[in-house]
Order: C-alpha cells, then structure tokens, then sequence
C-alpha cells in the first residue's frame, strides 16, 4: 500500500488535471470570448502537466493501480509556451461589416474635406497680371494702335499684358510711335499734344477800289455793293469785275488764289458832286471794314477810299473774336488815320516738366504762369529748359477765350 502522504499527493494531481477539463468545456462553450481575448494579447490557462490525452470525466482515483513510487525528486515546471489566440468567428463576422462602412462612408469624406481644404486655384497656374494704359490726345481725337493693332480713339484706357508694346497715336496730319514698357499691375497715363493740320482753303478775296467812290461793283454780272468793297467768297479761278457810275462803266478780269486777296482800283470819270477822301487803319491783326453791312475795305490795303462826310464803320476780324464801332468825319483830298489797341485778356502758360518763358522776345517767368494779361492777336513764345532744350511757337491768343499755353519739352 502507498503510504497516506503519496496518495495525496497523486490526488492532489488528478484534482489538478480536473480544472483545465472544466475549463476546456467553458471555452468550448464560448469561443468568441477566448478570441477576443486572444485578439488582446490575454494569456490562455495553461494546460496540464499531466497526460494531454486523459480524459478527466474517466479519472477515478479508486481504480489507479498503485505503484511504487520512486524517489519523489522536486523539479521545476517549464512554463507553458505563450500563443496567439486567433480572433473568434463571431468577432470576426462584426469587424469585416465595420471595415467595409468605413470604406464606403468616411474615406470619401475625408477626400471631400481635402479637397475644400486646398482651394482648386493652389493646383492651377497663376494666370499673369495685365497693366493698364491710359492714353489721351490734346486737341483732335486721334487714333490709337497698340502692336500694329488698332484699339480704338482718344481719350482711352486699355488693358495690355506684361510686357513691351509699342503705342501708335495718329491724325490725318500728325503721328507719334512710342516704345512702352508694362509692368503686372501698372496703371500708366499717356498723353500727346498733337499737330493740328491748318484747312484746306478753297475761296479768295478781290478788294475793289474806285476813284471816285461809290461805283455799283459786279462781279462775273453779280451786283456785289458800291466801292470801295471787299468780296470774300469767290472760287479760285479768273473773275470779271464790273465798276459802274452815272458817267460809264470800266471792266477787269482778275485772277484769285485760295487764301489771298486780290486788289482791284478803277480810275472812273468824275462827275459832279462832293469829293471823296480816305482812311488809313493800323492794327496788329487784319480787319475788315464794314459799313451799312457790306465790306468797303481791310486794313491789310494802305488806303480805303471814301466819299466826303460822316461814316460809321465797324472794324472785325472773326479769327480773334475782336469787333468794334467807330465814326469817322472824311474830308475830301484828305487821308484819316484810325490806330485800333487790342484788348487784353488773361493767359495761362505751362510746360512739363518746367520751362522759362519769352513771350514776343520778353521774358514773362517760369512755369507754371496763370492770369497773364496779353493782347488779343497773334504772339511768339519761346520756353527754354537746361535739359530739354528751347522750343518756339506762335499762337492766337482770341477775345473769347480761354487761352492756354502748354508745352511738353519731353517730347
């Protein structure tokens, strides 16, 4: 018989070997959980040191043949090996459905937020800035090419890639080409004082004279007033002029050029009656003589003839805006001299960038100049600057107004 010690023992063992049997049938019971707890890293209850085929249902400790024992030798146990536990089945079959919603709805949310995250204009080529040019013309309307181009009429603004261009402005009687630079985002003004071509003239003038005056004058057979008489609307060719008294009648052909006068004297037969005189005229510009509405003479001829006695005239010139009334006493074989003084009114004068400036000769300051009284009537003025130079130029300064002066030396 075995001792009572070594029997306990061995009880001790099969009562051990019974635990991992129940155990066993609990997790056969529940595979999930132990998958789960292997998907975890928990460590499984190790299996017995015992026979791993032995059936602990069929274990009785009745029927075991008592041996022997050898001489009981304490020796440590190994500790069981570690292993994964594979993921259960019923885990498995809620994870694959949660990988797939995943997939399916929050990826392309996360695109969506990507992409309104970078604007669509991070991934496109910045598209290059354009400048704008201004351009305007002083004192006709002019025509604008940009590159051979045309772009239109003055004033304009245009808006033109980065880059070198060439501006063309031009008129029937002037034209400027200048090279320009454009910069991204450049706003630039340009401006030109353009030429102005002077009209075509088409008709001339015949101022008619008769000793004594006040012949009836027709010309090629239409009456045009009484001597003395200036016609202004007359075609460029050859005309006849007819100056006709109480006494006869004297013939000319006469020859007009566009934008002259052609002057014409008759000597007439003198009748009886009073006898006539003359009137002389200086002024700084041309006047015409008018008297009862007709044209009796201009201040561009040395003499005007008149009948004897009082007259009143009225002395013009349109170009200036200068008119003005008079009455004369003519005594006959006598010559009256009439002196006309222009008015003066106010002119401004200016240069780019600055000019010192001579008007008629005279020194008048430096630019910029405002309110500067000058007669009515033609002027010199002359702007000099250290750098640009002097340039020179006439102008018609008119009674209307207003009258400016403007020269820009850069040019």
């Amino acid at each position: 018989m075995q001792s009572s010690p070594l029997r306990a023992r061995r009880e001790s063992q099969a009562s051990g070997t019974d635990a991992p049997a129940v155990a066993g049938q609990g997790a056969d019971k529940r595979p999930w959980f132990r998958g789960l707890f292997g998907l975890f890293g928990s460590k499984p209850a190790a299996q017995s040191a015992a026979d791993p085929n032995a059936n602990a249902l069929l274990a009785f400790p009745s029927e075991v043949v008592l041996r022997p024992d050898p001489p009981v030798t304490e020796v440590p146990a190994k500790p069981a090996p570690k292993t994964s536990q594979p993921v259960g089945p019923r885990l498995a079959k809620f994870v694959r459905p949660a990988l797939l919603v995943v997939g399916v709805i929050v990826l392309p949310s996360l695109t969506l937020l990507a992409i309104r995250s970078f604007p669509l204009r991070g991934f496109t080529a910045a598209q290059p800035q354009t400048g704008k040019v201004t351009i305007d013309t002083r004192a006709v309307s002019s025509e604008v090419l940009v590159d051979g181009a045309q772009r239109g009429r003055t004033p304009i603004t245009l808006s033109l890639a980065p880059g070198a261009h060439t501006i063309t402005v031009r008129t029937e009687s002037d034209e400027r080409v200048v090279p320009l630079m454009i910069a991204a985002g450049a706003d630039i003004t340009q401006y030109f004082e353009m030429k102005v071509g002077q009209p075509t003239a088409l008709f001339g003038r015949v101022s008619v004279v008769t000793d004594p005056p006040g012949a009836r004058i027709t010309i090629d057979a239409r009456p045009r007033g009484v001597s003395p008489i200036t016609v202004s609307d007359l075609t460029v060719e050859e005309h006849k002029v007819t100056a006709t008294t109480d006494a006869g009648s004297v013939e000319r052909t006469v020859m007009v050029t566009a934008g002259t006068t052609a002057s014409v004297m008759f000597s007439l037969p003198k009748a009886s009656g009073p006898v006539g005189g003359w009137l002389s005229i200086s002024a700084p510009f041309d006047l015409e003589v008018v008297e009862n509405e007709d044209v009796i003479g201009t201040s561009g001829t040395s003499r005007i003839m008149l009948a004897a006695g009082r007259h009143s005239i009225t002395l013009t010139n349109r170009t200036v805006g200068f008119q003005e009334s008079r009455k004369v006493d003519v005594t006959a074989g006598k010559t009256v001299a009439i002196r006309v003084d222009p008015p003066k009114v106010s002119v401004s004068v200016n240069a780019r960038p600055w000019a010192e400036v001579s008007l008629d000769g005279n020194s008048i300051g430096q630019t910029p100049i405002a309110n500067l009284l000058v007669s009515v009537g033609p002027h010199d003025v002359t702007f000099k600057h250290p750098q640009f130079g002097e340039r020179s130029q006439t102008i018609m300064v008119t009674a209307k107004g207003p009258n400016r002066i403007a020269a820009d030396l850069t040019k």
